[in-house]
């Protein structure tokens, strides 16, 4: 998988908060209808370190 698959597979599993997907984190409150807050973090962390690879021309 690499990073942009793992990006959209992270932002489609964001949307499953409240499910057995969310353990119960502690995070939960900052969830809200935008999904599980530490799946947002991450992708878009995930989503920066692609775009700094892409300008410094690296996959």
């Amino acid at each position: 998988m690499n990073i942009k698959e793992l990006i959209n597979s992270l932002n489609r599993l964001k949307v499953q908060t409240g499910s057995l997907a969310c353990l119960g984190c502690g995070h939960e409150h900052n969830c809200g209808t935008g999904g599980c807050a530490i799946i947002r973090e991450a992708a878009d962390k995930l989503q920066a370190v692609a775009e700094f690879c892409e300008r410094r021309g690296q996959k």
